[in-house]
């Protein structure tokens, strides 16, 4: 146990020790309380990791009964071992829920006002003492019954009595107190068994003028940050009771509901200019490695991660609303891309950007694919389904062998049957396209990192079009020579996200030189499809050549070439109207950024129904 506020443990230098007599008992006597066999656990005495037990991945048990941490607890080895067996089968379990653990904490954070730059470390705290708190109260219940079968009289478990020892020095920490009374009630121990009967009081608010102390708001923002830091202790601590009994078997959920009863005690803390928790806790995962792009990817799809974030004690109220409206799924998961960058500082910066972006687009894609011409009818037929024949139908449509199927007494319109036909036309061909994306990164548009809508949309075109089979070109243009993007048509999602969140943020000149190179020898064929993308705001107007002489007919000549060509452009006054019509461009126009994503799932329906012959333009 130490006091934590960190991500993980540090390496271990020195050889482990073999298991003694007694610790070899515990170890597997732990192991047979949660039905598993595992490596035996390793002793690393004077290891100075600040606790007395932790655990890694693969799996792997650690333990230093020489650590001062340890407070003769050494005759509780069973319950030590038994809780960091735990960490692997029940919470966290896997990496992959560590990381949702770690991030469902990081969203309670966020949404109740924790400053930013705690968030991490909170988090991490957090989620260590909730797969705590699971794996406690599941082992105590393990001996419980145990030692019922075992021996007539009731027995305390060792768990308890292991917390008894490890609770007999009191905390002036508000949110340690409600983790203890928690204990207490989930264990029917009477007040102060584990902690003081009264919760101690709240730190007092740092004076005017302090670097800790608010900065001036409005009376609406100062009520709203108010209600954001409203701590019971009591109170919470009989719902953290509850949230342990409720989600015992499914901790990725249940810790969304840990962090909102935790976080305002966060900001109470912030509020008086103190620090971090300084209680103990399991020492938790030792050398945590950073998250890898496909565990990023799992972490964020999760559907768990979309929930939003809600006090339990405000479970059942209606929610305030200013206009009635629903909110959108980016909104309820309340966790934007900046805060997701500093979540994972330590994973690739494109990979939790790319895996961001693949989890906001998720609702909106759909397989990309199109139908070829349909084939002509053909006068053949083929064998149906069974029917059932009906007096006055020609005798010679009986299907004997269907018919005696029914049983050996036919009756005429009850157990006969026919075989119908169907005409022998093949079924519809699906293809898949070539998508050929550019996306404006000038000033003017968002950054991908503040949660870009353009990006958004991009990455909803992009996935519809791998879903479906397809490839797709991206390429990010700024000003004069500012362009980069993907090598050629890819179906590689790492490449392609990584090219559509490149940031220039110059001016805005499309890049018609490239755009010329890339079709002066295409030719348009039934064998691919080729569909150009623009996405941009107003500026626009040099894809027709404004600022750049000599190339005012390059988008039409490219036009000639293509299967579809589409703009999609937040340009209010509709200024390349013209230029486009006369080019052969359809444009669809949007007031807002934020309306992108939505105008490209229905591009992305409209291309599915395009079929060759359509007129263009």
């Amino acid at each position: 146990m130490s006091p934590v506020l960190s991500t993980g443990r540090r390496g271990l230098s020195q050889k482990p020790l073999p298991l003694t007599a007694d610790q070899r008992e515990a170890w597997v006597a732990g192991q047979a309380l949660w039905g598993v066999s595992l490596h035996d656990a390793l002793a690393h005495p004077r290891a100075h990791q600040g606790t007395f037990a932790w655990f890694s991945f693969p799996p792997q048990v650690w333990f230093d009964l020489d650590d001062p941490s340890a407070r003769d607890v050494g005759g509780c080895l069973e319950s030590i071992f038994a809780h960091e067996i735990g960490h692997h089968v029940l919470s966290p379990s896997t990496r992959q829920d560590d990381l949702k653990i770690r991030h469902q904490m990081a969203r309670a954070l966020t949404a109740t006002g924790v400053s930013p730059t705690a968030v991490p470390g909170r988090a991490s705290w957090c989620a260590n003492v909730w797969s705590d708190m699971l794996i406690n109260v599941r082992v105590a219940e393990l001996q419980r019954l145990r030692d019922q079968r075992a021996e007539s009289l009731p027995h305390e478990p060792e768990m308890i009595e292991m917390w008894r020892i490890l609770s007999r020095e009191s905390t002036r920490d508000r949110l340690w107190w409600c983790v203890m009374r928690a204990y207490e009630i989930v264990w029917s121990k009477p007040p102060g068994t584990l902690c003081t009967v009264a919760p101690p009081p709240a730190p007092a608010p740092a004076p005017p003028g302090s670097p800790s102390a608010l900065p001036p708001m409005t009376d609406d923002a100062r009520t709203a940050f108010e209600k954001l830091s409203l701590t019971d202790p009591a109170f919470d601590a009989s719902l953290l009771a509850d949230t342990v009994r409720t989600f015992g078997a499914d901790p990725v959920s249940g810790a969304l509901r840990f962090g909102m009863i935790a976080a305002p005690y966060f900001v109470e803390l912030e509020r008086a200019g103190g620090g971090g928790v300084t209680v103990a806790v399991c020492g938790g995962q030792l050398d945590a490695r950073p998250a890898t792009p496909g565990e990023l990817v799992a972490v964020l799809a999760d559907a768990r991660m979309r929930e939003k974030p809600t006090h339990p004690a405000a479970d059942g109220l209606p929610e305030p609303s200013d206009d009635g409206s629903p909110t959108s799924d980016t909104d309820a998961q309340g966790y934007g891309a900046a805060a997701t960058l500093e979540l994972y500082a330590s994973s690739d910066q494109s990979a939790v950007l790319s895996a961001w972006y693949q989890s906001e687009a998720k609702p909106w894609v759909k397989p990309l694919e199109q139908r070829v011409q349909e084939a002509t009818q053909s006068d053949q037929s083929v064998p149906g389904p069974l029917d059932e024949w009906s007096i006055g139908d020609d005798f010679a449509d009986i299907d004997w062998p269907a018919t005696l199927s029914q049983g050996a007494i036919i009756v005429p319109g009850v157990t006969t049957r026919r075989r119908t036909e169907l005409p022998d036309t093949p079924p519809p061909t699906l293809e898949s396209v070539q998508l050929d994306l550019y996306i404006d990164s000038s000033g003017s548009m968002p950054s991908p990192i503040s949660g870009s809508p353009a990006v958004l949309a991009g990455t909803v075109l992009l996935l519809s079009t791998f879903q479906g089979g397809g490839r797709a070109r991206v390429s990010s243009f700024s000003g004069p020579g500012q362009v980069s993007g993907t090598t050629g048509f890819t179906r590689d999602r790492t490449e392609a996200l990584g090219a559509l969140t490149t940031f220039f943020g110059g001016g805005t000149t499309f890049p018609l030189d490239l755009y010329a190179s890339r079709y002066r020898a295409a030719r348009r064929s039934s064998e691919v499809r080729r569909h150009v993308v623009i996405l941009s705001d107003d500026g626009l107007s040099s894809l027709f050549g404004a600022g750049q002489p000599g190339a005012e007919t390059v988008a039409a000549t490219v036009r000639g070439r293509l299967d579809t060509a589409t703009l999609i452009v937040q340009d209010y006054g509709h200024s390349i109207e013209q230029a486009a019509r006369a080019a052969g461009y359809d444009t669809l126009y949007i007031d807002s950024m934020s309306e992108a994503p939505a105008a490209c799932a229905a591009l992305a329906d409209r291309l599915a129904a395009y079929t060759p012959g359509e007129a263009r333009g």
